[in-house]
């Protein structure tokens, strides 16, 4: 067989395969975590979050305030405990309207705490 017919083979194969990938996933919140620190924030995205810090004994964390902090968020790992038994400690940062955000949180079972919140004009 020609290396054409081949190719023609393989494209109309990969190209069935893209249209039924299409409708399947189509309008579902699919997504793949491959690097650490995808996969850390994909977890605290999935958690409830409450505080420890003094400076936020008041807020009340929503699920937008949380999204946002976490879509800004870099997980520093030279700063972190990820060698914990109980809850992990991440050191996350950021910036939301050039205004850099600094936090320490703590990651357990099933709710997140944050224990440490910086703001740095």
């Amino acid at each position: 067989m020609a290396f054409l017919h081949r190719l023609g083979y393989y494209l109309g194969g990969f190209s069935i395969g893209l249209v039924v990938l299409f409708f399947i996933l189509n309008g579902k919140r699919t997504q793949c975590n491959y690097g650490p620190q995808a996969r850390v924030l994909d977890n605290l995205s999935k958690k409830e979050w409450k505080t420890k810090t003094p400076l936020m004994e008041g807020i009340r964390l929503d699920s937008t305030g949380v999204k946002q902090l976490l879509r800004a968020a870099r997980v520093d790992f030279s700063k972190s405990d990820t060698q914990r038994d109980s809850c992990k400690l991440y050191h996350l940062e950021g910036y939301i309207n050039e205004v850099k955000i600094q936090w320490n949180i703590e990651n357990c079972d099933q709710i997140v705490y944050i224990t440490n919140f910086e703001i740095t004009p």
